[in-house]
């Protein structure tokens, strides 16, 4: 077998293995779910991992003596924490990798200087183009 047609069926292999691993994160993720119950038991939370809320449940009556700005407030806590809880999941399935310093984690939560990431103008000093 020549050169060529072995780098290829290797290229073939590589892209079949990272497929799959591709494959298995996305069913990983799409069955992430995280369930929180705010500290004082008023309200529980279920979210998926893209944040949508799948499940929300008062606990008992109480929230009806509450100010609206008061449980306004539980019901948000209550689920910022399951999303949060949802996000290190997914970013649990996702492979490692890190891209300008970046890793998905930091992607997905939108912790991001796009400035720093893409300048307005690129630094080429010392740039050399491959085979040159």
């Amino acid at each position: 077998m020549s050169t060529p047609e072995r780098s290829f069926e290797q290229l073939n292999a590589d892209y079949a293995r990272h497929r799959a691993a591709a494959m298995e994160s996305a069913q990983r993720m799409q069955a992430v779910e995280a369930t929180v119950t705010s500290s004082k038991g008023l309200v529980t939370i279920t979210v998926g991992a893209q944040g949508e809320i799948r499940h929300l449940s008062f606990n008992s009556k109480d929230y009806r003596k509450m100010a609206p700005a008061e449980l306004a407030h539980v019901v948000l806590e209550t689920f910022d924490k399951a999303r949060e809880s949802a996000l290190q999941q997914v970013a649990a399935t996702l492979p490692a990798f890190s891209f300008g310093g970046l890793n998905a984690r930091d992607l997905m939560s939108g912790r991001i200087d796009w400035e720093q990431l893409l300048p307005e103008k690129l630094d080429v000093d010392g740039f050399v183009l491959p085979g040159q």
